[in-house]
């Protein structure tokens, strides 16, 4: 499939930008109000259909920066490229870069769809990898820049049940740690935060109510993660976890042996599973 863009605005404006992908809604949207808060301006990107367009340009008004929003399905070859062609025509040079986009999910892996299985590991990894080699490279020139990966809490450990999920984040986390050694001579500073339960969308609300205590306990906000995410990275941080609550699951699963996690999460989908189908 042929990548599409519509882009709103031509500038040359030397202002910092921010590029944030999956901005549409949730914690990519939370990220484009919490840069433009700081004074970027800034390019919302995600799929055709998500008005993003619309979500950057009313976050813009707001704080009182530029903004642009641009329809595209990051899944699709060399859309990265594409995007980042898009952004020289434009005149504008990314200097904070989040890469957000990403799907989940919680399924039987022997239920699950090749072509789903495939999209998740795209758009999960793939495309943060993607992004990253058509991005760093300017940074790299110009001295400065952040670039932000999104991972999550389910990376520090192989989750039943979310079996490619928590491979892909884990993968988002080494790549990002990685990068971030060679960028660190340029001057650029690359973070991977590992948010863990939020309460995004009245399907994840609904989730949660049957999910684990701990996980209720702990579910954050996406504008409070993206504002602590934002205060750590511009600070340098490697590693961002958000949450009091997080740092206390993440220091319990380092210390809790593997077969115990394990069961763990396979008694929590077990219970969410007759929870649901209860009511």
């Amino acid at each position: 499939m042929q990548c599409v863009i519509f882009a709103a605005i031509k500038t040359h404006s030397h202002t910092q930008w921010a590029l944030v992908t999956g901005a549409a809604s949730g914690l990519g949207a939370s990220f484009l109000k919490g840069l433009a808060r700081r004074g970027y301006n800034i390019v919302g990107v995600s799929k055709p259909g998500d008005c993003v367009a619309e979500v950057a340009r009313r976050i813009a008004e707001e704080y009182g920066v530029k903004s642009q929003g641009v329809d595209l399905d990051l899944s699709e070859k060399d859309c990265a490229e594409v995007l980042k062609e898009e952004m020289h025509k434009s005149g504008i040079h990314i200097d904070f870069l989040v890469n957000n986009v990403g799907i989940g999910g919680t399924s039987e892996f022997i239920e699950s769809r090749p072509e789903g299985n495939r999209l998740m590991m795209d758009l999960n990894m793939q495309t943060t990898v993607n992004m990253c080699r058509e991005f760093l490279p300017d940074m790299a020139a110009k001295g400065e820049g952040y670039v932000l990966n999104v991972s999550s809490m389910a990376a520090n450990f192989a989750m039943p049940y979310k079996s490619i999920y928590s491979a892909s984040k884990a993968f988002v986390r080494a790549f990002s740690i990685g990068v971030r050694g060679e960028m660190k001579p340029f001057g650029v500073s690359v973070s991977v935060v590992q948010p863990g339960a939020m309460l995004t969308n009245p399907v994840v609300i609904e989730q949660l109510r049957y999910g684990s205590s701990m996980a209720r306990m702990s579910a954050m906000t996406p504008d409070t993660v993206a504002d602590s995410t934002l205060n750590a990275a511009f600070k340098g941080k490697a590693v961002i976890v958000p949450g009091t609550k997080n740092w206390l699951t993440l220091g319990l699963l380092r210390v809790f042996p593997r077969p115990l996690k394990t069961a763990m999460a396979v008694f929590n989908y077990v219970r969410t599973k007759k929870k649901a189908a209860a009511e």
